[in-house]
């Protein structure tokens, strides 16, 4: 029996840095920010808000160019 506690207090530091390094891991990656400021979700957000309008837009070209094409010249 006293093998197991002097195994397991001698392992305690070790879980602790672990336990610390995941703890630390985690709310820097909650905190983390881009160079404006912003989180990262907010700048995914924008990211994809920007790719809907990009490809709306696209759209509209796609349409206008397969409009052209259909009439005689």
């Amino acid at each position: 029996m006293d093998k197991w506690i002097d195994l397991a207090i001698s392992w305690l530091p070790f879980l602790v840095l672990i336990g610390l390094w995941f703890w630390f891991s985690r709310s820097a990656g909650m905190r983390a920010r881009g160079s404006s400021g912003a989180t990262l979700i907010e700048l995914y957000e924008q990211q994809v808000a920007e790719s809907r309008r990009m490809n709306v837009n696209l759209e509209r070209i796609a349409a206008a160019l397969e409009k052209r094409e259909g009439t005689p010249k």
